[in-house]
């Protein structure tokens, strides 16, 4: 599940949010143009909608002459502080650029693979999306 198609344009996994892994209408992630998207990521992300993206030479923002522009900067503060584990997508997409995308994805599925089961953990929860172990809230 960790593969480069799941990055988004902004440095966000979607594989870490716990929607992308529901039995029924999982979301197909944020480059897809399925239609199992969450509202806020199909019809309000400013981001998955900016017009910016489609004339880059990368597909991630950071390539873009605006970056961080205000989207980036108020997601990568809401990821800092509303959601119990930190995922970082101006982070992600500096490690992308300095790792290449291959090890940036094998190191994220080390840091966010259950030891236990080796399911996914939510960003959004903070719990294993396949056994539900509860991870402890990073401060």
């Amino acid at each position: 599940m960790f593969t480069p198609d799941r990055i988004a344009p902004c440095g966000l996994d979607c594989c870490l949010c716990e929607i992308a892994h529901l039995p029924e209408h999982p979301c197909p992630g944020c480059r897809s143009h399925g239609v199992d998207k969450p509202d806020f990521c199909a019809d309000l992300c400013e981001i998955a909608h900016c017009e910016s993206i489609a004339a880059l030479s990368t597909p991630y923002c950071d390539s873009c002459n605006r970056y961080p522009c205000e989207p980036i900067l108020a997601l990568e503060q809401r990821y800092a502080a509303m959601y119990p584990l930190r995922e970082s997508p101006m982070g992600n997409l500096k490690a992308i650029r300095e790792q290449g995308v291959a090890a940036f994805l094998n190191c994220h599925r080390r840091k966010w693979s259950c030891p236990d089961c080796g399911g996914i953990i939510s960003v959004h929860t903070g719990e294993c999306v396949q056994c539900h172990r509860r991870f402890p809230t990073q401060d």
